[in-house]
């Protein structure tokens, strides 16, 4: 289960794009941050993905990636497939939901059909959105997609794309207006579209899904007992309320694509939106699933500014309602030492064939977060973790002011030194409130950092 919000730059307080995205799935995984720099010659390099899929040419060149990678190890190798995120050197982001079950029962894939290569293929060259859009559409008519159903978001700082994938060779394209946000949960939202494969409303029909009327991509691909579940109508309307200050969501027969917010969106709604609950005494495990839940394994927000160096994620590791958002500048030369694995190259290619060992990273953020996560004192832990991401907002807005004065006197080299101190300050500070409230109530059971399911 995931959620992403997609807010265009009009409907923004300040005018930039904003993308917020939970990552949710059940197991064991540990949540790990790369720096991957800029190759300008790869020499048509192929890399084995999932062990069941065939090979993938890179492409020649790369651009520098943050990347946020769900680590695990699975009999299944399609569990590390779809959970990772993407915001390259030319301000691309690239983030996904699940959107299962779609009704295809017989897809045309070639090979086995495309999976985790899908997202990394792009990151690695598009140049900007609609760009991404046009290599998306590219892998899908050359592989077809591997899974049921899955909607990609494809965003620079000007717009916003929506791609939503049926497991074979049919897709359907629509862009974000500028002046409204667009919800996805784990269903389809597409009604009516901007761009779909030649063959979308004819296979339909073929199908016997589809007769005559106005075309519903959602509707009718969608598969029947997919349709109006509350894990995904109530996540759904709750982000819509708060958007639009409408209570009667919960009782919609469809759910519109986007719309048109209240007020300005900003951060602030962001982080609300994405740390939204369920009205209970256990909120993370209940029915219907709340936005922020028992399988979070990570929360991004990512802001868009007109030079991508500027580019800012806020990332939360697990449950965001328990956690920090960090701000981390894309300009960064490198991650804080606990945010980062030894080697990032590496962990590209070995994705898929992680150990149990290769978990065990006791130093790493992730553990910390899980372990803090587990104070049984609810209201200090938020109290704590609350006044420290108050202090890093209001530092963030600070140095993002040096380092915009800098860029604009060319000082480069001392706009990227700021950056990267900047951020590693802040993950001193995280660390030492971590560690206070962990010690506090003698928390040590970090070998169960991974089992994201338990309180």
């Amino acid at each position: 289960m995931c959620m992403t919000i997609l807010a265009g730059k009009k409907a923004t307080s300040n005018n930039k794009i904003l993308i917020g995205h939970n990552e949710d799935a059940p197991g064991k995984f540990l949540i790990r941050t790369h720096i991957l720099k800029e190759l300008p010659i790869q020499n048509n390099t192929t890399i084995k993905f999932e062990p069941s899929l065939q090979n993938f040419t890179l492409p020649n060149k790369r651009a520098k990636l943050f990347w946020i990678e769900a680590y695990t190890c699975n009999e299944n190798p399609f569990v590390s497939s779809f959970c990772d995120s993407f915001i390259n050197s030319n301000g691309v982001v690239i983030c996904s939901n699940n959107c299962a079950f779609s009704k295809e029962d017989n897809p045309e894939l070639n090979n086995g059909g495309i999976g985790y290569a899908f997202r990394h293929l792009i990151a690695q060259q598009a140049k900007t959105a609609k760009d991404a859009v046009e290599i998306a559409k590219h892998l899908i008519q050359k592989y077809g997609y591997a899974s049921s159903g899955r909607s990609y978001a494809f965003a620079d700082k000007n717009e916003i794309f929506v791609m939503q994938i049926v497991n074979g060779k049919h897709f359907v394209i629509k862009r974000v207006p500028d002046d409204e946000v667009c919800v996805i949960p784990n269903h389809y939202t597409i009604h009516d579209f901007d761009d779909a494969d030649e063959n979308l409303i004819a296979y339909a029909k073929l199908k016997g899904w589809f007769k005559s009327g106005e075309f519903d991509f959602a509707e009718v691909y969608q598969a029947e007992n997919s349709k109006g579940l509350s894990k995904n109508t109530f996540r759904h309307s709750k982000a819509l309320e708060i958007l639009t200050g409408r209570k009667d969501w919960q009782n919609a027969r469809k759910f519109p694509f986007s719309v048109k917010p209240n007020k300005p969106v900003d951060v602030a709604v962001m982080k609300k939106i994405l740390r939204a609950h369920n009205e209970n005494d256990n909120p993370h495990l209940t029915e219907p699933l709340s936005v922020c839940n028992a399988e979070t394994l990570q929360s991004s927000i990512f802001e868009l500014n007109n030079d991508p160096r500027q580019n800012t994620i806020r990332l939360a590791l697990g449950r965001p309602c328990e956690s920090v958002y960090i701000p981390i500048f894309f300009g960064v030369d490198d991650l804080p030492e606990d945010y980062k694995c030894e080697n990032s190259e590496l962990a590209l290619r070995k994705h898929f064939n992680a150990t149990p060992e290769d978990l065990n990273y006791k130093n790493n953020a992730w553990f910390l977060n899980e372990q803090a996560q587990k104070v049984p004192d609810k209201n200090l832990l938020h109290t704590r973790l609350n006044s420290l991401e108050e202090r890093l907002e209001r530092e963030l807005r600070f140095i993002s002011s040096q380092i915009d004065t800098l860029l604009k006197a060319n000082l480069t080299d001392n706009a990227i030194k700021t950056m990267t101190g900047s951020v590693n300050s802040w993950a001193v500070s995280v660390r030492a409130c971590l560690e206070n409230l962990t010690e506090t109530f003698k928390i040590t059971d970090a070998n169960n950092f991974s089992d994201n399911l338990s309180e």
